[in-house]
Formats: structure tokens, sequence, C-alpha cells
């Protein structure tokens, strides 16, 4: 007996409904979170036998503060959504598009249109606007703790210089101050005030970790091998899944 794609899917979101129950009045922003993520997850098309993509390239969601549940969390929760939906999507084997945007507003009553108790709405878009001429190419990099104690648990950059080191403002070797964008905390005495630098190769369309004269070193670990960042301006090329340590802190890059 064949079975047709989109009963196998309404079979797995009866389950899914099952085991997980509608959002409540009082739900909390993290769970509404997880609630989105799974909303956006339900638009993957399947094309072929292992090949499944995400057809959208802008992600609209509108959410119901509610009364009691508190904005600021909301802001702060979905504030990191982007980042979630690329995780889940890569957990999936999910094809992403050339460029994903996530657009959150908050409103203070539902729209009349939406169902009673309803606590968020998802609307996924293909805008087929064109990058501008000579808008900056640069990859999606994220950045995820695996030793050491930081401000975040993972980090999300799409910039050509990402500056890494221990305290939000330190001196450079030119005694100026420099802003860090990855910051560890004063428990990580290994990692230096400015300690590396992620620099875009714009020519060799790669990044290069590049270490600032660190006191205890930089080193990027990749399958099981350890390369020592050499204290020069060319730094060592950077492969997506390579942990980067700074002393004894590391993170995860994952490079899109």
């Amino acid at each position: 007996m064949r079975v047709r794609l989109d009963d196998l899917k309404d079979h797995i979101h009866a389950v899914r409904t099952f085991l997980d129950p509608p959002l409540g009045p009082d739900a909390q922003p993290l769970d509404i979170r997880a609630a989105v993520v799974d909303a956006v997850e339900s638009r993957i098309a399947v094309l072929d036998v292992g090949r499944v993509v995400f057809p959208y390239n802008h992600i609209v969601v509108r959410l119901i503060a509610g009364p009691g549940r508190d904005n600021a969390l909301l802001d702060i929760a979905f504030a990191e959504l982007e980042r979630k939906v690329r995780e889940r999507l890569r957990e999936r084997r999910c094809e992403l598009p050339h460029s994903l945007r996530t657009t959150v507003s908050i409103e203070d009553e539902p729209p009349a249109d939406w169902a009673p108790g309803q606590l968020f709405s998802v609307d996924c878009e293909r805008a087929d606007a064109q990058e501008p001429k000579g808008a900056p190419a640069w990859p999606l990099v994220t950045l995820d703790v695996l030793k050491g104690s930081a401000a975040q648990a993972a980090y999300a950059f799409q910039q050509p210089i990402i500056l890494i080191g221990r305290a939000v403002e330190a001196l450079d070797t030119n005694g100026r101050v420099r802003r860090n964008h990855v910051v560890f905390d004063d428990r990580n005495a290994t990692v230096s005030r400015a300690h590396a630098t992620l620099k875009y190769d714009a020519a060799h369309a790669r990044y290069r970790l590049v270490d600032d004269r660190s006191t205890r070193g930089t080193n990027v670990v990749r399958g099981g091998a350890t390369i020592t960042v050499p204290r020069d301006a060319r730094g060592v090329r950077i492969q997506s899944g390579d942990e980067l340590h700074f002393g004894k802190a590391a993170v995860r890059v994952t490079i899109d």
C-alpha cells in the first residue's frame, strides 16, 4: 500500500499534538519560541528522496504579549529565533535559502481573525528582490561556547571582523580601545583581554583566525589534530566545524 506524503505529515502532526498539547495563556516565552520553530519546520518541502528544502527566505512572526507576560523576556527569547530556526533546519538536513531573515513583532491585542487563545502567527514568504549591487556577501558565522564562561552561550555574526577576548572593552597591541564581540568573563584567566580576531579574507572567501599576541595562545582543533595559530597577521584558515581554543576556553564555529 502506497502512503502519501501529506497523509504521513498529518499523522506526525497528530502525534505531536498528543505529546505536546497547544500552548495555554500562561505559556512562557521559551515555550512560545519552541512552538514557532515547530511551525517553521512544518513548512519544509520534500522535493525528492533524500532532498528537503525550505523554500522561503523571510519568516514573519507576530506575537501577543498577553496579560502578565513580560515583553522584555519575549524580546530576549526571540532575539535568537533565526539561529534556532537554522539549527532545526540543519537537524532535518534541509537545504537553506541563500539568504534567510526573520521579522518579529509583538502586539498588545490579537487581530480580529485570530482563533480564541491564539498566541502567535507564522507567515513564510519568498522575497524575490535581489541584493543591492556591491552589498557584502559575508557568510553567517555561529560560535557555540564549549568551554569557559561567556556573556552568551552562542553568538551569530555576519560581518568581516569578529573580536574575541576577556571583558567587553580591551586595549589592543597599539594601545587603542577595542570592543570585543565574543566576551569571556574574568573567570577565564587564560583568555587575554584582546585575545584573537576572526577576519574575512574576501580574496579567498574564507575566514581566518589571527592570534592577537595572547598570553596563553590560540589553537584550532580539526579532526582530532591541533593547529597552533601563529602570532602573525596571516593566521589560520577556518573551516565549519572547527573548534577554536583561546587558552582553556573554546568555541565551535559553524559557517553557512
